[in-house]
């Protein structure tokens, strides 16, 4: 299975999810355990483009392009329903970003890489990356006292580390399809222990509300090794891109269920 196939198979996914979390009210939760296979086979595939890509500036500012857009109409949906029932908080592109930025800088220490893109001082660049992200963060951190729209607004135009989708355990996941998915046999241990300790973390939280049947109905993130099997059949082929799809349909289509779900509401 090529990665364009991979790939719309979590556009797929990722649009079931979102019908689910826009229109939770009204859709089955299995809506939601679909969409958790959705965000790992993305990042998968992100990590095959950083490997193939022969510029990791220009694919690394496609996502600081799209990051920004998603932080500024999620700010300008915010004022525009400032009492929605579920707020705009999807920025994947954000997450996309800080793995981007993350890799291109490890990888430039790489002397035996001959890619011609390694930064020349990585040094200089981690530390640069550490005193933004420090900085992002803080003002993320300021901002949350006149409400989420601002942080949204700020970790668009700054994608951090902490602030971004899904938050560093995340960005932990990109790095590890980044570095152990060479390998399908450290593909597995890696990806398996994460989603294991996810749903060590779901039992707890789940023992604390006194509710096991919580693991299923609310605290299902465990679940997104369900795509693991998708994974392991990719075949190396990048297959027939089209790499705007993604970055098109993406916005319009959190745009468009933002828009109906406040309009039905």
């Amino acid at each position: 299975m090529s990665a364009a196939a991979l790939k719309w198979i979590a556009l797929v996914l990722m649009l079931v999810d979102h019908i689910g979390e826009f229109f939770g009210g009204i859709t089955p939760v299995w809506f939601r355990w679909l969409g958790r296979l959705s965000a790992p086979l993305f990042l998968f595939c992100l990590a095959k483009g950083l490997e193939k890509t022969r510029s990791r500036p220009r694919y690394l500012r496609r996502l600081w392009i799209g990051s920004a857009v998603m932080g500024c109409s999620s700010f300008a949906l915010s004022l525009l329903f400032p009492m929605a029932p579920v707020p705009v908080s999807n920025n994947i592109f954000s997450t996309m970003a800080v793995i981007a930025a993350m890799v291109w800088i490890f990888e430039s220490y790489g002397q035996s890489s001959a890619r011609r893109d390694n930064l020349p001082k990585p040094d200089m660049a981690l530390g640069i990356f550490a005193a933004v992200q420090t900085l992002s963060g803080l003002a993320c951190a300021f901002a949350e006292q006149w409400g989420k729209s601002w942080v949204r607004l700020i970790n668009g135009l700054v994608p951090n580390l902490v602030y971004c989708e899904g938050s560093i355990e995340v960005v932990i996941l990109g790095l590890i399809f980044f570095y152990l998915g060479k390998s399908r046999r450290k593909l597995c241990l890696g990806y398996g222990i994460y989603c294991a300790a996810q749903f060590l973390s779901s039992v707890i939280m789940a023992a604390e509300y006194g509710r096991m049947s919580y693991v299923v109905l609310y605290f299902y993130q465990w679940m997104m090794i369900g795509s693991l099997p998708l994974m392991l059949c990719y075949n190396g082929q990048r297959g027939r891109q089209n790499g705007r799809v993604f970055y098109l349909f993406y916005p319009l289509h959190i745009w468009a269920l933002y828009l109906l779900s406040n309009l039905l509401a």
